[in-house]
């Protein structure tokens, strides 16, 4: 018997399971329309140029900058609304956005992305359903050249 007849016989049950894997996960995983591992389940990661697609395609967007004002002032992405981790409720909330289906995108610095997702979660628990979270954040704004204010 040959080597290559072994691992057939034994590698068919792996590449089975891998196949199965990719059928079932594959395409969630590839999507940056479907909500991932690392992005909170409530919200749809996006990256930048997803971002620039939903400015362009959804009317009123809300884009909301959850960093501290300071890192706000050094850059931010423009008409972004600067909403302090700290500072958002759903009344803060509900001033940029009274309809519950307003599209809303989250962004932070983007290093863990934990005010952003903190603020997905609370805007969720307000009752918001469109939300977005911009996992790379300004970070990666910055980092591919995209125009953005300083104030």
């Amino acid at each position: 018997m040959r080597d290559t007849d072994n691992c057939q016989r034994s590698c068919a049950p792996l590449v089975a399971l891998l196949s199965m894997a990719f059928i079932f996960c594959g395409a969630a995983g590839a999507a940056d329309d479907s909500p991932v591992a690392d992005a909170p389940a409530v919200a749809v990661k996006i990256d930048s140029e997803n971002l620039i697609e939903l400015f362009q395609s959804v009317p009123g967007l809300k884009i909301i900058d959850a960093r501290h004002y300071e890192d706000y002032t050094q850059g931010y992405i423009e008409t972004s609304y600067n909403l302090p981790l700290a500072g958002i409720n759903c009344n803060s909330l509900a001033g940029l956005a009274k309809n519950k289906d307003q599209a809303m995108v989250f962004y932070c610095n983007g290093n863990s992305g934990d005010a952003s997702i903190a603020a997905v979660k609370i805007a969720s628990a307000c009752g918001y359903r469109r939300l977005f979270w911009f996992r790379g954040g300004f970070i990666e704004w910055e980092d591919k050249d995209y125009p953005y204010m300083i104030e």
